[in-house]
């Protein structure tokens, strides 16, 4: 079983390469904007550097969000023309679910992602890893409320400082993560970025 994954979410590209639970690419790279000049060259190495062709690629992994409305969008339509153009299915990702799999023995786990004006992103996960809150968009406030119901041991995961919070800093564990995902496939028509939030424009719109 060969399986390509990457993320390009948030200001890290992060693209993995992995053959029976062997990792056999790993590369990580903060490109800011420069999502669309680095991803395919780096699954074109993932793949070159290991005498894999696309063909032989089992299993496609793409995380479609939430989070940067560029990088999700170029890590989506990469995903979709690679596993078009292949004809496999691909397995969307949760840009916040795919940081809890390295936690364990919890019996809640919470990931955040900060966004502007006092909002952020948030999933809460149950002790199996299964949601209880489904990747939500909304005020600090109503996130506090929903975290306030959980009775047990939590952790909480951010890339970023919370206030009256301690987190962990997210790491992935790519292998664990494909196991839980790995019957998660639909056509890669239906692969769509999950934005979560209106963009800039619309807001203001409102």
């Amino acid at each position: 079983m060969i399986s390509l994954f990457f993320d390009t979410s948030s200001k890290n590209l992060t693209v993995y390469l992995v053959k029976d639970n062997n990792i056999l690419y790993e590369k990580e790279l903060e490109t800011i904007n420069d999502h669309s000049k680095y991803l395919v060259p780096f699954i074109d190495e993932a793949l070159k550097t290991n005498n894999i062709e696309p063909k032989d690629i089992n299993k496609v992994y793409v995380v479609n969000g939430p989070g940067s409305f560029t990088g999700t969008r170029i890590g989506v339509t990469v995903g979709k023309t690679f596993c078009y153009s292949n004809n496999i299915n691909v397995i969307p990702v949760s840009s916040l679910k795919q940081y809890i799999f390295s936690e364990s023995n919890k019996d809640y786990y919470v990931s955040i992602i900060k966004d502007k004006g006092n909002r952020v992103y948030y999933g809460i996960y149950d002790k199996d890893y299964n949601d209880i809150v489904t990747d939500k968009y909304n005020y600090m406030d109503v996130f506090k409320e929903d975290i306030s119901k959980l009775n047990g041991n939590i952790v909480y995961i951010s890339n970023e400082d919370i206030e009256g919070i301690e987190v962990n800093k997210p790491k992935l564990d790519i292998i664990k993560l494909m196991d839980y995902y790995k019957d998660s496939e639909i056509n890669p028509h239906f692969l769509k970025p999950n934005y979560l939030k209106k963009i800039e424009v619309e807001e203001k719109l409102w």
